[in-house]
């Protein structure tokens, strides 16, 4: 009988259920528990018993005779196996909240968690899952786990564990380390689960290609004839001075743009990894992420290397993988999933939304153990500083070291360590902001086209920086109707991601002036292309900076110009950037430079304390009350945490730009609608494959959905806009084209 029942159609029970434990115990090894309040053994014990039950469900004739069958109803085995967790647990002498949390694990394995309370479960059919497991399958379980299965009760056992998730939660204050230790359970056991289940006894090679040599080599080849040269060479022996003295685990590395922070935060992270240690890099943006790549690309230079060792996770990444072990789909997948891999370049969004979140998330236990960079860090909204401080300290307890990197260091993680002392700024001196005041709308059009004549007289390089799509796409209509001139860019979200790549790379390879780009905030934080001169209409004095950022990048002028315009529309007085922004922001803005007309990059550092400082002591910095939801384990709440808040409703639209557009959503159709034989986490991975190609052709549109809906095709979760369709829907210069009444962002 046991060498009959299955966990996949490929793969037997018992075999899953050892090759589980076997990678869970390998994991649990590496993770530090004392801060848990657990010894090793005890939690290698704890998370071998969840692994071994996880799939005790699946032995009931049910399961098998589905897995037989699939197409004939549906199962589910998660009940009954976290029951049997809990039993095993208690019966090996772990405490009542040891035992729940395991029991929760077990349960949840397959789903999202929810607030920590009573589960009620079809208890009829949980007795008629277990009588049915033969007593041979019993009798295995009861020698592996130590427990006794022979008497088992499910209604006995279902009101001993709802007697003490009642307790804890009436009685107990959890904690963010509960927090922490429930998602490292369920992170272990789900990974361990995909990984058995798709590689059998495969095990994945993790080689630690990326070196220090490798970059320091990089660092002593970059040419010396820069004007920048000598002050980033005195930047970094700094970095390397510091490095010896480091006894913290929360770094900050504070320096203006230009100076060569990327290499130095890979550098600080390489030196302080361990042979096992993942190396987390987290960006903002999906531009910046290809601009770091395209930097690592050149460190590894020569060197053999795949996924396993430099991995892009985000939606637009199409990782490759080198050795023929990895062809399979299912395989990739697991590796992209799991971040199995030396170094993981990725945005703040997909980071922060895997550790406050409900979700299943197989690397979690990995940022136990890791180097986390948070490069271009101002970018996280003041109302999550509390929350992502809180949780980023309690991840160093455990061994992982944080670096903070930024040009303009927020209120975020206080006690973090500087390993910059010398204020650069001072002779890094190349740009000067200027606060013009209030301008109508209406006279801001004189003041582009004057400053657009003026860069093609000079053959200047000018970026016009607007905070919303509609009066970015109509500033840039206004220069295009009037100026005969083929170097003219626009950047928004309103166009797709693959023409916002090229548009970027295109201006980069241009070196002389002329050239106009307006653009709204997707080209400030950390692209790395600069201007002559730089128009921005107003917003938060850090928004103010980074923008800044863009000018005079490398010092090709003796000094480069920020000219700032508080923009009105006439009939209400209402300043444009009020529409975007926090209006405390904006007030505190006010604030710091309301004696500065005139602003030179030697006074940056000091006016950004300033200005964050104020943040700080004003703003609410737990605006959603995570803290809160971490004492009570309400993970349906803490779920509602997004780094990028969307008031209004935002629609994914696929826009078949190309033959290759065209190609992608055929191939997606064709792979959801037909059997091709694949088995079920191929086409899974199949289909994350497509969509991520896919996405090159994505934008998320703020706009009604029946506008949309009853003029375009919906399909998988897209709206489309089809070939034959394009011209009314999308604008090969400014992109998706929408009714002026939504057109606001």
């Amino acid at each position: 009988m046991l060498d009959r029942l299955k966990s996949h159609p490929d793969r037997l029970l018992l075999d899953h259920l050892i090759g589980t434990a076997e990678r869970a115990t390998g994991k649990a090894e590496a993770i530090r528990w004392e801060p848990f309040g657990i010894n090793k053994e005890s939690a290698i014990r704890l998370v071998q018993l969840c692994a071994l039950c996880h799939d005790f469900g699946k032995a009931s004739d049910e399961f098998q005779n589905y897995i037989m069958h699939p197409g004939r109803g549906h199962t589910t085995h998660a009940p009954l196996s976290s029951l049997v967790t809990y039993q095993a647990l208690l019966d090996n002498g772990f405490e009542s909240k040891l035992a729940v949390f395991g029991y929760f694990a077990v349960r949840y394995h397959h789903g999202h968690l929810p607030n920590f309370g009573i589960v009620e479960e079809n208890l009829n059919e949980l007795e008629e899952q277990f009588h049915s497991v033969h007593p041979s399958v019993i009798e295995w379980f009861e020698k592996k786990t130590g427990t006794n299965l022979m008497n088992f009760d499910v209604q006995a056992i279902c009101k001993k564990i709802q007697s003490q998730i009642s307790k804890l939660s009436f009685f107990t204050d959890f904690t963010m380390k509960d927090y922490i230790l429930l998602h490292t359970l369920i992170s272990i056991l789900v990974s361990s689960d995909k990984e058995d289940a798709a590689l059998k006894d495969m095990i994945i090679e993790i080689q630690p290609k990326i070196t220090l040599d490798l970059v320091q080599s990089y660092i002593a080849n970059i040419a010396k004839d820069s004007p920048m040269y000598s002050l980033r060479q005195r930047f970094h022996e700094e970095i390397d001075r510091s490095l010896s003295k480091v006894d913290s685990r929360i770094l900050s590395i504070t320096a203006p743009t230009g100076l060569g922070k990327t290499l130095a935060n890979i550098k600080v992270a390489l030196s302080l990894a361990k042979k096992d240690t993942l190396i987390v890099y987290a960006l903002p943006f999906i531009n910046i992420i290809d601009q770091t790549m395209e930097l690592m690309y050149k460190i590894l230079e020569g060197v053999d290397y795949d996924a396993t060792v430099l991995l892009p996770y985000h939606h637009l990444a199409d990782p490759s993988f080198a050795g023929r072990e990895y062809e399979q789909s299912s395989i990739q997948r697991v590796i992209v999933e799991g971040w199995h891999t030396q170094m993981v370049i990725t945005t703040f969004v997909s980071l922060f939304e895997s550790l406050f979140t409900n979700r299943r998330i197989p690397f979690f236990y990995k940022l136990l153990n890791s180097v986390i960079i948070l490069d271009e860090v101002q970018s996280i909204p003041h109302k999550y500083w509390e929350p992502i401080s809180r949780i980023l300290s309690e991840l160093t307890e455990f061994g992982s070291v944080v670096i903070l990197s930024t040009a303009t260091r927020p209120a975020l993680l206080k006690k973090a360590t500087s390993i910059v002392k010398e204020n650069y700024g001072v002779d890094l001196n190349r740009t000067r902001i200027r606060f013009h005041g209030e301008v109508e709308y209406e006279e801001f059009f004189n003041v582009v086209e004057e400053n657009v004549k003026e860069a093609l007289r000079l053959g200047r390089k000018l970026l016009i920086i607007l905070n919303t799509i509609k009066h970015s796409k109509e500033i840039f209509e206004y220069i295009l109707k009037r100026f005969d001139f083929d170097r003219l860019f626009y950047l928004s979200s309103n166009v797709i991601p693959k023409q916002r790549l090229e548009r970027l790379r295109r201006m980069k390879q241009i070196d002389r002036g002329p050239l106009i780009c307006v653009s709204t905030q997707v080209i400030e934080a950390g692209v790395d292309i600069s201007f002559d001169k730089v128009i921005r209409d107003y917003a938060p004095l850090d928004s103010i900076i980074q923008a800044a950022g863009r000018c005079n990048r490398h010092f090709e002028n003796r000094m480069g110009e920020v000219d700032v315009y508080v923009v009105k529309k006439e009939e209400n007085k209402r300043s444009l950037a009020s529409y975007v922004y926090d209006s405390m922001l904006l007030g505190i803005t006010k604030e710091v430079t309301s004696n500065r007309q005139v602003c030179e990059e030697r006074e940056f550092s000091d006016l950004v304390q300033e200005y964050f400082q104020k943040v700080d002591n004003r703003g609410n910095t737990d605006k959603k009350n995570l803290i809160n939801s971490f004492k009570s384990l309400k993970f349906e709440e803490i779920s509602n945490f997004h780094l990028i808040e969307d008031g209004a409703q935002s629609i994914p639209v696929y826009v078949e730009y190309d033959d290759f557009a065209v190609k992608l959503r055929e191939e997606l159709n064709s792979i959801m609608s037909k059997d091709h034989g694949l088995g079920k986490f191929d086409k899974l991975a199949s289909i994350k494959r497509i969509l991520q190609k896919m996405s090159l052709y994505t934008i998320d549109v703020r706009m009604n959905r029946e506008e949309l809906t009853s003029a375009l095709i919906v399909e998988n979760g897209f709206v489309v806009v089809t070939r034959d369709n394009l011209s009314h829907w999308y604008n090969d210069q400014t992109g998706f084209q929408r009714s002026s009444s939504l057109l606001l962002f």
